[in-house]
C-alpha cells in the first residue's frame, strides 16, 4: 500500500491515509480473473482507491455490457461505506428513509460484489466484480481476490 499525505497549509496540518498502489491494483483484478475462470464465468472487475477513483479495469471476454458500470458502482460503494455493500444494505433494510436515500445517489450500488481494501484499519480503495449470474457469485470473486492479493478483510 502507498500513502497519500493530504496537507492544509493554512493551518499547517497533514493527514496521512493508506492508497492502493497501482500494483495492488492489478493483483486484485488478476486474482479475481482468476477466480471467476475457476468457476466459469465471464465478469468486469474494477479497483478504486480510497476515494472511489478509478485504479484498474477488466471486461473478461463474454463479460455483459451492463457489468463494467455495475462493477464501478460496487467498488465506488465499498471504498465510500468502508463495508461490503450489501453488509450495509443488510444494516440499512429495515429503516425505509435510509434505503430511499441511498439507493437513489448515482454510482451506488448497494448489491453484493463489492469488498473494501483495508490497509492499518482504513479504506484503501475497493474491489466491484459484476457479470455473475448472481451478488452472491460476485461476491465470492471480490472475497477471493482481496485474500489473495494480501488486503484485509473489512470487519462486519
Amino acid at each position: 500500500m502507498l500513502k497519500v499525505t493530504v496537507m492544509d497549509t493554512e493551518a499547517g496540518l497533514t493527514t496521512t491515509r493508506p492508497t492502493l498502489s497501482r500494483a495492488r491494483a492489478r493483483r486484485l483484478v488478476d486474482a479475481a480473473a482468476r477466480e471467476a475462470e475457476a468457476i466459469s464465468v465471464a465478469v468486469t472487475i474494477v479497483t478504486v482507491d480510497e476515494s472511489g477513483v478509478l485504479k484498474e479495469m477488466c471486461r473478461m471476454d463474454g463479460a455483459p455490457l451492463v457489468s463494467v458500470q455495475t462493477a464501478l458502482s460496487k467498488a465506488y460503494a465499498a471504498a465510500a461505506i468502508g463495508m461490503p455493500p450489501d453488509d450495509f444494505y443488510a444494516a440499512i433494510k429495515s429503516d425505509a428513509a435510509a434505503v430511499a436515500s441511498f439507493a437513489t445517489r448515482p454510482g451506488l450500488a448497494l448489491i453484493g460484489g463489492g469488498m473494501p481494501v483495508m490497509a492499518a484499519g482504513q479504506v484503501a480503495g475497493a474491489i466491484g466484480v459484476a457479470g455473475a449470474m448472481t451478488a452472491a457469485e460476485d461476491r465470492r470473486i471480490a472475497e477471493a481476490a482481496v485474500s489473495r492479493a494480501g488486503g484485509e478483510q473489512a470487519s462486519r
